[in-house]
């Protein structure tokens, strides 16, 4: 599959031996760790350390605001989701929203009395100027929002209208998507490529200080939800592993974004301190270019499939935080009142030998070295992922071993964040493991982003059509496995309560503890100082 859409909002990082999947610097130029001048700062990082770029446009995937998943801060959505209880949402800068005319017709009645931070009112003309700017020009528009008109009726209400029923694009649309101010981009001439060092949005703080090792963000005074944020300060890092690992040691990285392979031995060293919660949101898979051989073949996209020990790579690759897949149409436990009946013993499984026999039968030979081939041309593949990302590259290893003991050739590609992003966005990849988009949990998101295939989901307002289209959906994954799902994607959450308590937890999931993620806002506005 050439992946045309890039997942913007969920960042990966990287592994450290003995602790976190992430990298950060060892002392930030902004200050200690836990105090500045107005108040307690935070130490956060979510991801690895590659310098830092002096742009802060949240409609550039390679931008620090959108790597470092802290677009939110700064500009804000329409809607707040809670990821871990589907349905749940909270209204933002809309106050309410409605759908009419068959699904067709999506109003929003937005909030009074909010300023942009260069003290301009927010208006409706905001919210018509930000998603004209993603009809103009579809580099922005990475979830391909397909709205006719959006047009504003007084100062504090915006309606779209849609050729066709849209209530599948909501979450793009409220959640997914930053309102930018009318007065200033409307000036850019071309917002995909704009370098946006001082920006200016609505919400709770404020770029006040940028260095290619670390970025500071400062409480916005004049924040539209009274007295908050409680945090004065959010110190985002970047560094490396030795440095990472001193602060982990010291205790002074605050909130992080990684997968620790030692987090429960970390825990207990300090219980009272040091916690961490990886609750799932999304789907980790191995994801083919469909356009390229050998994976436009599906017998061997089903061979590969068969040949993978999920349950053994997740254990050692994702430090057993991150479960098998087990539904062959790739749903979660959480979403299988979803599955059609005629799959719902359609399982995935582990057999090497059904994986050689399947290729065997499709034509490939299998030579005196122990490798498939046909046509003289050795089945072969590379993996590409950021070799930062140290689970994934683990994940990678672990596959080749096991594709190798059916006869199948795997080069792991190590790149640079940014080179994966481009080449992932612009269908440059032979395959790459990567996480799915959650959206709300409805299965819509997470099949958009595998296979761009769901206009007749998308153009009904019947529920029963609806259910027919993910089923043929279904099908499509279970027959043809244009993608091929690992595990249940963890985010994941480090944190630390010496500085700062009311993070979310299992017994108050009111969001994810991910600092990658546009509800990191939402985290970041319960937290209160300790001291």
């Amino acid at each position: 599959m050439a992946a045309s859409r890039r997942q913007r909002r969920s960042v990966r990082v990287l592994a450290v031996a003995g602790f976190a999947a992430l990298a950060v610097a060892g002392c930030s130029s902004a200050g200690s760790p836990g105090a500045s001048p107005g108040g307690t700062t935070l130490t956060v990082n979510n991801n690895e350390g590659e310098p830092l770029t002096d742009n802060f446009n949240p409609l550039d995937p390679t931008s620090t605001l959108d790597v470092y998943g802290s677009w939110s801060m700064i500009y804000e959505p329409l809607v707040q989701y809670d990821p871990q209880r589907p349905g749940v949402t909270y209204p933002w800068l809309a106050t309410s929203w409605s759908w009419s005319n068959d699904d067709k017709t999506l109003t929003f009645n937005l909030r009074h009395n909010v300023t942009w931070s260069d003290g301009k009112p927010f208006t409706s003309a905001d919210v018509v100027s930000t998603f004209e700017e993603t009809k103009k020009f579809s580099a922005v528009n990475l979830y391909g929002i397909s709205f006719a008109n959006v047009a504003a009726s007084g100062r504090y209400q915006v309606t779209m209208t849609f050729a066709q029923p849209a209530f599948a694009e909501f979450y793009y649309i409220a959640e997914a998507s930053p309102i930018l101010p009318q007065h200033i981009w409307s000036k850019i001439a071309n917002p995909a490529t704009f370098t946006d060092t001082s920006p200016v949005g609505t919400g709770p703080y404020l770029l006040s200080h940028f260095t290619p090792q670390n970025f500071v963000l400062t409480r916005n005074p004049h924040y539209w939800q009274a007295g908050l944020p409680k945090i004065a300060s959010l110190d985002y890092v970047a560094g490396t592993a030795t440095s990472l690992q001193t602060m982990v040691n010291n205790d002074t990285l605050d909130w992080s974004s990684g997968g620790a392979p030692g987090a429960q031995k970390w825990v207990k060293q300090n219980p009272a301190v040091n916690h961490y919660w990886f609750p799932g949101a999304g789907v980790v898979a191995l994801e083919p270019n469909l356009s390229r051989s050998p994976f436009t073949d599906v017998a061997v996209r089903k061979a590969i499939s068969l040949a993978i020990n999920r349950t053994l790579v997740g254990a050692r690759g994702e430090f057993g935080y991150e479960t098998p897949v087990i539904s062959a149409t790739g749903l979660l436990p959480s979403q299988q009142n979803y599955v059609a009946p005629a799959f719902g013993s359609a399982k995935l499984s582990y057999d090497p030998a059904a994986a050689k026999s399947v290729l065997k039968k499709a034509g490939y030979a299998l030579g005196s070295n122990g490798m498939f081939s046909k046509g003289g041309k050795p089945l072969a593949i590379t993996i590409e992922d950021p070799s930062g990302f140290v689970d994934y590259i683990t994940d990678c290893q672990l596959i080749d071993s096991e594709l190798k003991a059916v006869g199948i050739a795997v080069t792991c590609d190590g790149v640079s964040t940014n080179q994966w992003g481009s080449d992932v966005a612009s269908g440059n990849f032979d395959s790459t493991i990567r996480w799915s988009d959650y959206g709300n949990g409805d299965p819509y998101y997470l099949y958009n982003g595998w296979l761009n295939a769901l206009s007749t989901y998308v153009s009904t307002s019947s529920q029963a059509t609806r259910s027919q289209a993910l089923a043929a959906l279904e099908g499509i994954l279970v027959n043809d496995v244009p993608v091929i799902p690992l595990f249940d994607a963890a985010d994941w959450g480090t944190y630390l309560t010496k500085n700062a308590t009311g993070w979310a937890s299992p017994q108050d999931p009111y969001a994810d503890d991910s600092p990658g993620a546009s509800y990191s806002e939402v985290v970041a506005l319960h937290l209160r100082p300790v001291h």
